[in-house]
C-alpha cells in the first residue's frame, strides 16, 4: 500500500509538472502540422505517379509502393512521438529523487515506516504509468491521422505501442540511477547526451546494413547493448510498418529514412526488459545506501 500511495503521488506530481505541459503543447503542435502535411502527402501519393529509381524498380516487380510510402509517413509520426516520450522520461526521472532530496521533500516521507525500496518502486510505477498514458494516447492519435487520410492501420499496432512504452520506461529507469546519487541537472544533461549518441549509433547501423559495412553494423549493435533504446524503436517500427519486399529484390533499403530493413531479434526485447529491471534494482541499491 505504501508503494501504491507513492506511485499515486508521483503520478499526480508528474501531471502537474511544467515539463509535461511543455511536452503536451509540443506534441499537439507536431500532430497538427503532421495531420496537415500527411493529408497533402497522401493526396500526392495517390494522385501522381511515384518517381525515383528504387520506386520504379519496385513498380516493375509489382510492389505496392503507395502502401510503403503511407507506412513511412506513419513511422515518421511515431518517430516524433517516441523521441518526445524519451526526452520526457529523461527530464522527469532526472529530478524524481534528486530534486526531492534537494528540496527536503523526502525527509517527511523517510521519517515514516516506509522502506526505501518502496519509495523507489512507487516513484517508478507512477512515472511509468504517466509515460504509458502519454505514449498510448499520442501513438493512437498518430495512427488515427493516417487512417483518416489513407485508411491504413498496422496489424501489429498493440505490439508497436507496447515496445514504444517499454522504451520510455527503460529511459526513465536508467535516468533514475543518476537521480539517486547526482543532481537533477547533471543527470538530465548526461542522459540526454547518451540518448542522442544511442540514436546516432542506430542510424550508423542502418547505413551499415544498407551499404553492407560490417564495422558500422557492429557499432550499432554494441551501442544497443550499452543502451537498447534505439533497438526498441527499431522493433516497434518493424512491427507497424507494411511488409517491405525490397530486400527480396536484393535492395537492402526502405522507402524512407524511418523504415527498418533488419530489425533486432526478439531476444533484444527480452534484454531491454531485463535491462530496465536491473536499472530499477541498481537505483534501489544506490538510494538505500545514500545519506539523505
Amino acid at each position: 500500500m505504501n508503494t501504491l500511495r507513492i506511485a499515486n503521488l508521483t503520478f499526480r506530481e508528474a501531471v502537474r509538472r511544467k515539463a509535461l505541459y511543455g511536452a503536451i503543447a509540443l506534441t499537439l503542435a507536431i500532430l497538427a502540422v503532421y495531420a496537415w502535411g500527411t493529408g497533402w502527402a497522401v493526396n500526392e501519393i495517390y494522385t501522381q505517379t511515384p518517381r525515383g529509381a528504387i520506386v520504379r524498380l519496385a513498380l516493375q516487380s509489382g510492389v505496392d509502393v503507395r502502401l510503403l510510402a503511407v507506412g513511412e509517413l506513419l513511422l515518421a509520426g511515431l518517430f516524433a512521438v517516441s523521441n518526445i516520450a524519451g526526452l520526457l522520461a529523461i527530464f522527469l526521472a532526472a529530478g524524481t529523487i534528486a530534486q526531492e532530496i534537494e528540496q527536503g521533500t523526502l525527509h517527511s516521507i523517510l521519517c515514516k515506516p516506509i522502506a526505501r525500496w518502496q519509495v523507489v518502486l512507487g516513484k517508478w510505477l507512477g512515472g511509468s504509468a504517466m509515460l504509458s498514458v502519454y505514449v498510448a494516447v499520442t501513438a493512437s492519435a498518430t495512427v488515427a491521422i493516417i487512417y483518416w487520410h489513407a485508411g491504413y492501420v498496422p496489424s501489429n499496432l498493440p505490439l508497436g505501442i507496447a515496445l514504444l512504452t517499454l522504451k520510455a520506461m527503460l529511459l526513465f529507469s536508467v535516468t533514475m540511477i543518476g537521480s539517486a546519487f547526482a543532481p537533477a541537472i547533471a543527470t538530465g544533461i548526461a542522459m540526454f547526451i547518451v540518448y542522442v549518441a544511442a540514436n546516432v549509433a542506430g542510424m550508423v547501423e542502418q547505413i551499415g546494413v544498407a551499404a553492407e559495412i560490417e564495422a558500422m553494423v557492429r557499432t550499432g549493435i554494441v551501442a544497443s547493448l550499452i543502451l537498447p533504446s534505439d533497438a526498441l524503436w527499431k522493433m516497434s517500427a518493424s512491427a507497424v510498418q507494411p511488409p517491405n519486399p525490397l530486400p527480396a529484390l536484393g535492395i537492402k533499403l526502405s522507402v524512407g529514412p524511418f523504415g527498418v530493413v533488419e530489425p533486432p531479434s526478439v531476444w533484444m526485447g527480452v534484454y531491454a526488459a531485463l535491462y530496465t529491471a536491473a536499472a530499477l534494482g541498481l537505483t534501489t541499491l544506490i538510494f538505500s545506501r545514500r545519506d539523505v
